[in-house]
This record gives structure tokens, sequence and C-alpha cells, in this order.
């Protein structure tokens, strides 16, 4: 039987804004709420300890270009927690919360801006 804490620490990314630390409720609701719609979990390539939350259809919809995360780049708000491989959720160590908030800061606002203009004008260059 997997039992579920009431809270877990996370991280919450929204686009050009350095992410920040929540105790979110650990629920399909809470996530729903903060991504703004239906749920996916993405994750990266370099660590399997965390996973990325966000809106399912966040490019259908429209939503803000947030980060890059080197395969794709996530639209939206987006939530990191802590990953067993299990399809548990679980809380961000400290020492997590230091590296991500590290790696989504303002450097990551950049890097994923200029991403997004080689994108863009790879595909104006195409027309």
């Amino acid at each position: 039987m997997l039992i579920l804490n009431d809270k877990i620490k996370a991280l919450v990314v929204e686009p050009y804004k350095e992410p920040y630390e929540v105790l979110l409720d650990n629920s399909l609701k809470s996530r729903q709420k903060i991504v703004g719609g239906l749920i996916e979990y993405c994750y990266l390539l370099d660590d399997d300890s965390v996973a990325l939350i966000c809106n399912d259809e966040g490019k259908i919809f429209g939503l803000p270009f947030n980060r890059e995360i080197g395969y794709d780049v996530i639209c939206g708000n987006f939530i990191i927690v802590g990953d067993n491989g299990s399809g548990e959720d679980l809380s961000l160590t400290d020492e997590q919360i230091n590296k991500y908030k590290e790696r989504f800061g303002k450097k990551s606002i950049r890097k994923t801006e200029i991403v997004i203009e080689k994108l863009f004008n790879k595909k104006n260059r195409e027309r």
C-alpha cells in the first residue's frame, strides 16, 4: 500500500521568474492548480531523482515559453519534485532545492530566450 505524505517541499518555476520553494499539498488538484490544467511528468536527461510536472497542453494552448530542458522547452508553469522511481512524488532535499534554484535561475531564463530566438530565426529562414 502506497502512503503519501500530506505535503511535500517542491520548487515552482514560472516563466521569466526565479524558482521558488513551496510546501505543496501532495494531491493531483494542487498540481493542476499550479500548472493550470492537466499534468504531464517530464524528466531531465542528467538527473532521475527529480521530476518536472507541467501542463500537458501547454504548447497547444500557447502558454508562454518557460525553460529549455535540453531536449524540449517547457511552456507555462512547472513544478520540480523528488522522484523515487516508483511513482511517488517526494520532497526535494535542501541540496536539490539549491541545485535547481541555480539551474533554473536567471542564466536559464536568458539561455531559453536564446534557444527560442534561434528556433524562430531558423523557421523564418526556411519559409
